[in-house]
């Protein structure tokens, strides 16, 4: 029998590409300050909201991504080849470092032949090689001055690897004993929370910002959802209400986690929990139809997609367009800034995304997961058989003649 209603895990992935959308959003709008003037969206509350809430927008991708990457992990361990902790992170590595380097790439370009560029070349080798391996919050801790203000965003990058090799080496750990990896991750997760409160109470807020001890309470919460969700299989009842109700609750937490100090309040782990909760709720049941029209339209799916492409973009263009237009009216740089970022957008998915997506979608990985080294060893002697056949090929064959 066909429907035209899409199937549930179908739904539930809509939702989550959907709630990124929001998120990507709100992330591109609060760094448009680089474009148009902020003085009148500071001056009225739910502008002010809406385009100062970077911080939230985060939040939803640290929950949301390290959900979905700890449930493949997890769907890693119990299948024939098992989890392979190496194999996992090379994958993870790729899949935020293809439209990564292009980026950079691109960057060290405009640092070469654009003359407005501000930024010395010392400055931009330092910024490049620290995003790229994956130290760039930790470089802009003590380096704020000394590193490309338009590519701070890219912290973002480096913290989420980072907790990702954390939590991989607790599944891998407690890979037998799923239980204590429940516990583990809460355990990691109230030391987060005390910790977090420690550093913003102690430290400057901008270098709580950057810490990956102090930023890491989000996706801990996700992986712990995911890593619990096996036992809350009681709690399906009340999954779809409890759906609705999260995602309302995300609405006054928009407001809520407005300022830097509010945001390391208790409600910045009021919105991990909202979050925790909706995505155990979607996962546990269909989501509702208000929920799926509210989060999975296609618009939103759409952005949450392309999310990675538009983060990775956006403020660098927005800095690029800014500089080069400072006698226009913000309307038209506001334009110009988003066709500019949406054509790089494609470019990057052209040139990078395609071709890493194909890569991590090939069977090879499945392999490498069953052993590398067996792996390599298979691999070599099929090479070695192929020579052998294509030598045998290209000799030249011996003429019998009979006497």
């Amino acid at each position: 029998m066909s429907t035209d209603l899409p199937t549930a895990p179908a739904r539930r992935v809509d939702v989550f590409d959907g709630i990124r959308g929001i998120a990507i959003l709100l992330v591109v709008v609060s760094h448009g300050w680089a474009l148009w003037p902020v003085t009148w969206i500071s001056d009225h509350a739910v502008p002010s909201a809406i385009f100062r809430s970077g911080n939230y927008g985060v939040s939803i991708f640290f929950v949301v991504g390290a959900f979905v990457s700890t449930r493949a992990l997890l769907r890693g361990l119990d299948s024939p080849v098992g989890l392979n902790p190496a194999v996992a992170f090379v994958r993870r590595f790729l899949r935020l470092s293809g439209q990564l380097y292009l980026l950079l790439g691109v960057v060290v370009l405009v640092s070469v032949f654009d003359l407005g560029d501000p930024f010395s070349d010392k400055v931009t080798r330092a910024s490049v090689l620290h995003i790229g391996t994956y130290t760039w919050n930790w470089y802009l801790q003590g380096h704020s001055v000394a590193a490309r203000s338009d590519l701070g965003h890219l912290w973002y990058l480096s913290v989420d690897l980072q907790v990702f090799v954390v939590i991989l080496l607790l599944v891998h750990l407690l890979r037998r004993h799923r239980a204590w990896l429940v516990v583990a991750l809460g355990a990691l997760l109230v030391l987060c929370a005390w910790w977090r409160f420690h550093v913003s109470g102690t430290e400057l807020l901008y270098v709580s910002l950057l810490r990956s001890t102090v930023r890491m309470d989000a996706p801990v919460a996700g992986a712990l959802a995911a890593a619990a969700l096996p036992y809350l299989g009681s709690l399906r009842p009340y999954a779809r209400p409890a759906a609705t109700v999260s995602l309302l609750a995300l609405v006054p937490l928009l407001h809520l986690n407005v300022s830097n100090a509010s945001y390391f309040s208790w409600w910045g782990l009021l919105l991990d929990a909202a979050l925790v909760t909706f995505v155990v709720s979607c996962s546990l049941a269909v989501p509702p139809p208000a929920v799926t029209r509210a989060v999975g339209n296609k618009v939103l799916t759409w952005l949450g997609r392309w999310s990675l492409g538009i983060y990775l973009w956006h403020y660098p263009v927005f800095y690029f367009v800014s500089r080069h237009t400072h006698e226009w009216r913000w309307q038209a740089r506001t334009v110009l800034a988003v066709l500019v970022c949406a054509a790089m957008v494609w470019f990057g998915h052209r040139v990078a995304e395609r071709r890493v997506t194909t890569l991590l979608r090939s069977p090879v990985w499945e392999e490498l997961s069953a052993g590398v080294w067996p792996y390599l060893r298979r691999r070599s002697r099929s090479m070695r058989v192929n020579r052998r056949l294509t030598d045998s090929s290209l000799m030249p064959k011996r003429r019998f003649t009979r006497s």
